[in-house]
């Protein structure tokens, strides 16, 4: 490329000290250049005296070529480097709902402290659209429900907290402090749907079979934050990740559940082969973020 640039520079000026000067580069580089250049093709580039400059034909059909392939290697830059900034100057984050709340704005107000010049694109997506969109390429990283397995993705828990049971104000069971899981084989469950986050679904779903029966599921809901309001209108029991009652919800009753395994999982999710440093710094904020808010 460098002798490409000498030999546009020297056609163009028609003179070596001129294209010397252009380049910033002393006359004998200039010349030792066009010398290469016209070794490796076999051919005169110019025809020289001390007087002046001019292009051969060979030299005038070649000056052709050595035009555009400079400005295809210019172009592929400017597009190679739009491309760079557009993976460090904007960040694609996809998060289930329910750590809209507390988790997400936590984790905006770190990484802006850092990177107030990197925008974050956030979406509100259930985890098994997390993960499509991950393996589409249409997002960075972003939290899912675990347990997950996904191909091409690495996934590190990075949060857990209590699950608990929300019951009607009314219902027997609220004079308890605690509930086993085998107290609850004839109530009817608002369960987060399966299509949405099938490792949490069938987490509760096993330690229910576990227990001696298989639950009777009135509500499949795609958002967690409508079960307490099925539950005080008394459609079942719902088991949610304690996060998801951040205040006192009237009509619904809160109890502790006994129950193997009683926590709930977040990973961060990205791809294997993305090794950015912009991700790997939001991957960073993320978990020291939700070491603070995970309960044992």
């Amino acid at each position: 490329m460098r002798n490409l640039t000498a030999f546009v520079a020297v056609a163009e000026k028609k003179s070596f000290v001129q294209a010397a000067t252009q380049l910033h580069l002393s006359q004998p580089a200039i010349t030792a250049q066009i010398q290469r250049l016209e070794q490796e093709l076999g051919l005169l580039l110019f025809d020289r005296n001390r007087r002046s400059v001019r292009t051969t034909a060979a030299g005038e059909t070649f000056l052709v070529g050595a035009r555009a392939t400079l400005a295809t290697a210019a172009e592929a830059a400017l597009a190679a480097q739009r491309v760079a900034m557009q993976q460090t100057e904007r960040l694609r984050f996809g998060f289930p709902p329910s750590v809209s709340r507390e988790i997400v704005p936590s984790i905006m107000t770190e990484f802006h402290k850092r990177y107030p010049h990197v925008k974050l694109d956030l979406f509100s997506f259930h985890t098994s659209i997390t993960v499509t969109e991950l393996q589409k390429e249409s997002l960075d990283l972003g939290f899912v429900r675990l347990p997950v397995e996904a191909k091409g993705l690495d996934i590190v828990p990075v949060h857990h907290e209590p699950l608990v049971l929300c019951l009607p104000k009314d219902h027997p069971l609220c004079t308890a402090p605690q509930v086993a899981i085998a107290d609850l084989r004839h109530e009817r469950f608002i369960m987060y749907g399966r299509k949405w986050a099938p490792g949490f679904y069938d987490r509760i779903t096993d330690r229910c079979l576990e227990a001696g029966f298989s639950p009777i599921v009135s509500n499949e809901i795609d958002e967690m934050y409508v079960a307490p309001a099925l539950v005080a209108a008394g459609e079942g029991i719902a088991i949610l990740p304690k996060m998801v009652i951040t205040s006192p919800i009237r009509n619904v009753i809160v109890r502790e559940l006994m129950i193997p395994d009683p926590c709930s999982e977040l990973g961060i999710a990205t791809r294997t082969l993305d090794h950015s440093p912009m991700i790997r710094t939001a991957v960073s904020i993320s978990r020291a973020v939700c070491q603070r808010f995970s309960v044992n």
